[in-house]
C-alpha cells in the first residue's frame, strides 16, 4: 500500500520528468511496480518468431519504466518490468536514445 509520501514522491518525479522532456530531453522514471514482467525473452531473430505470440517474461513486476518522448505530443511509454530485466530495458532505451530516439 501506498502512503501518501510515496504518492506524492511518485508524482514529484514524473513531473520532473515530463517537464524534462518538454524542454527536449528524453526521459526515462523508474517507478515501483506490481503486475507481470512485460519483457519479451524471444529470440526475435529466429526465422520462426513470432511477436503476436509471446507471452512475455513469466516473473512478476518489480518497477517500471516510465518513459517521456522529447516529442509533447506523445504519451509516455511505460514498460513493466522484472528485477532481472531491468539493465537489459536500460541497455535498449539508451541506445535508442543515442540514436536519436524519443526526440
Amino acid at each position: 500500500m501506498n502512503t501518501p509520501l510515496d504518492t506524492f514522491l511518485s508524482d514529484q518525479a514524473l513531473a520532473t520528468g515530463r517537464d524534462l522532456a518538454a524542454g527536449g530531453t528524453p526521459t526515462v522514471v523508474i517507478l515501483p511496480a506490481a503486475g507481470a514482467c512485460t519483457w519479451c525473452d524471444c529470440d526475435v531473430l529466429a526465422k520462426a518468431h513470432d511477436p503476436r505470440f509471446c507471452a512475455g517474461c513469466p516473473n512478476g513486476a518489480a518497477l517500471v519504466l516510465v518513459v517521456y518522448s522529447a516529442d509533447p505530443t506523445e504519451q509516455p511509454q511505460r514498460i513493466v518490468l522484472c528485477e532481472g530485466h531491468k539493465h537489459e530495458a536500460m541497455q535498449f532505451l539508451t541506445a535508442i536514445i543515442a540514436a536519436g530516439g524519443f526526440q
